[in-house]
């Protein structure tokens, strides 16, 4: 085990020794941000792993939402090719009808049928190293096949924020409509390949969600946010992406 997860693995010790942590927020993604602010982690940049070159993914012991590993806009053929697949393929948003949002979870195994007019999945091209959207009409036949996604994109953010991973379970209870963690479960891994990547995107376990919706608070409210492509995976099939290093459970070490 290396410096930098050695490091993170005393820390986690420290702050799974506080027992039930408050909350910093009641927004989604808390369960990350109130370990953040445990480690004093400063912000820094998305595209940077998180801690010490390593990338923290926090979950509930129940969850079984997918981890989100990164997010990339496409490449081409437009510059802001979301807006122009938005704009065709979306409907109108239900608070600002003059806008229209597109929400998909797409793979390489099936299509995804949206606003019932159009199915849409991703096609892989190792010739060209790119990942296509292609979208079909009700009865499958092509509408187009532009819109990509670089393989060397896909590198760049895979080996630079995912090289190492460190995923971190909690316990979650609420109290006088708070809620509180306890962080319990450390497992630390390295990624296995690039090449493991796009396999495993060809086999529909890596999937991702194409995200293009309307801000409906603060100051921008009424405005375009997230639009992008999200990459994710489930927990149950991490160890297909990553090594496991070390795991440390202190749920486990307290029965000894």
């Amino acid at each position: 085990m290396n410096k930098n997860f050695t490091i993170l693995l005393e820390e986690f010790k420290r702050i799974s020794n506080k027992g039930y942590i408050r909350s910093v927020t009641k927004s989604f993604g808390s369960i990350g941000l109130t370990f953040e602010k445990e480690l004093n982690k400063s912000p820094d940049s998305k595209y940077l792993p998180d801690y010490k070159g390593i990338e923290l993914k926090c979950t509930s012991r129940f969850s079984h939402y997918p981890l989100y590993l990164f997010t990339i806009a496409f490449d081409g053929p437009n510059f802001n090719e979301i807006a122009r697949i938005t704009e065709i393929y979306g409907k109108p948003d239900k608070d600002f009808p003059d806008k229209k949002v597109l929400f998909a979870k797409l793979d390489c195994t099936y299509f995804t049928e949206i606003n019932n007019q159009y199915n849409f999945i991703l096609e892989l091209s190792k010739e060209e190293e790119k990942i296509y959207l292609a979208i079909y009409d009700k009865n499958h036949k092509l509408i187009e096949k532009i819109s990509y996604v670089n393989f060397a994109t896909i590198y760049e953010h895979l080996l630079t924020k995912l090289s190492q991973l460190a995923l971190i379970y909690a316990s979650k209870k609420t109290y006088i409509k708070s809620e509180y963690y306890r962080y319990y479960r450390i497992i630390l891994y390295t990624l296995k390949s690039k090449e493991k990547f796009i396999s495993l995107l060809e086999k529909g376990i890596i999937k991702v969600g194409l995200i293009s919706r309307i801000s409906k608070s603060g100051v921008d409210t009424g405005r375009y946010r997230n639009k992008n492509l999200i990459f994710e995976i489930n927990k149950d099939t991490l160890c297909e992406l990553f090594d496991k290093v070390y795991e440390y459970n202190t749920d486990f070490f307290n029965k000894k």
